[in-house]
């Protein structure tokens, strides 16, 4: 885990805004131009970035308006939750629209694309860059996804908003170990969020990319057994394993590749978590699915260039470079 944390009250007050803009850039959030007339800006800055590369930046400043792209940054999903005070997006479209968000409402965006968030008094906000290497690409795509808001009064958003308020809370106080588990439930809130708005754009209707989505949600949910095959998911999903097929073929892959994919993700993300040392490598990979050891370390160095057991001895720092594909 690293982090980094930055006050302007370090500095004298003319340089502040400067200092500013240079911590907002770095953190991935768009050029911030301060309100006018303010003679006392002040801005506050933590930033924790996780195992993953996920950061988290708990900001708390003066009245600002944030407007721009980071297009500097790789590509990557960025979420926003004010904490407190208020808050207008705005799109920057042909026709702009204004929105004002209430409590709780979760902005999202791909950086590189244009917004302005207007922040019209003194606020408090957490912001969160997931990298796009942590999203699976066939469940949530940056390139295909807008900048909106979600509600977070209800369902999904809701949980979501509250795990995004609970780590900035706490944020100061995180380490690795606290930070895996919250990894994993960010990850998943975001494809149950965002999926139908940023999933496969291939599909030729809505309707078939939101089933091919629903389809991967239940695999995910089953990946744990030996037994999950393609006869079987189509019983749950009544429809024939042809269509399930097809709609795999459309996104590029096919239903062994996806699941195998899946399973052994799973299995690196917990061979490189501590939390999991306790489990033997055979342990790990039957708990997500696999029924042969042999065959799993197989796997496993094909995709990833490395032995299981070489990994987690290297504390899942070895480079990965076909993580990111299914091809």
């Amino acid at each position: 885990m690293q982090q980094w944390k930055l006050s302007t009250a370090s500095y004298y007050p003319g340089e502040r805004e400067t200092v500013w803009r240079d911590a907002m850039t770095q953190i991935c959030l768009p050029m911030a131009v301060p309100a006018a007339g303010q003679d006392d800006f002040f801005g506050d800055v933590v930033n924790v970035v996780s195992p993953l590369g996920i950061e988290f930046s708990c900001v708390r400043a003066s009245a600002q308006t944030l407007s721009g792209a980071c297009s500097t940054h790789p590509d990557a999903i960025w979420l926003a939750l004010l904490l407190d005070g208020r808050s207008i997006l705005q799109d920057d479209a042909a026709t702009p629209s204004r929105q004002p968000l209430e409590a709780n409402d979760i902005l999202y965006g791909p950086t590189g694309v244009d917004s302005t968030l207007q922040l019209p008094s003194e606020f408090r906000m957490l912001y969160v860059k997931i990298p796009r290497q942590v999203l699976h690409p066939r469940l949530v795509n940056p390139t295909l996804l807008g900048v909106g808001a979600l509600s977070g009064r209800a369902g999904a958003g809701r949980m979501l908003a509250c795990l995004l308020r609970t780590v900035a809370e706490d944020l100061e106080g995180l380490d690795d170990d606290t930070l895996r588990p919250i990894e994993t439930a960010l990850a998943e809130f975001v494809v149950a969020c965002l999926g139908e708005r940023a999933g496969i754009c291939s599909f030729g209707s809505p309707a078939r990319s939101a089933h091919f989505n629903q389809i991967c949600q239940s695999i995910e949910s089953q990946l744990g057994d030996p037994d999950l095959g393609l006869a079987g998911l189509a019983v749950q999903q009544r429809v024939s394993p042809r269509y399930i097929q097809k709609l795999f073929e459309e996104a590029g892959l096919s239903f062994g590749q996806y699941v195998r994919q899946r399973r052994l993700d799973n299995c690196r993300r917990e061979l490189a978590n501590p939390l999991y040392r306790k489990l033997s490598i055979s342990e790990i990979c039957f708990r997500w699915g696999f029924n042969d050891a042999a065959h799993f370390s197989r796997s496993f160095h094909q995709q990833y260039g490395v032995t299981p057991r070489a990994f987690r001895q290297a504390g899942g720092q070895e480079p990965c470079p076909a993580a990111a594909t299914l091809q």
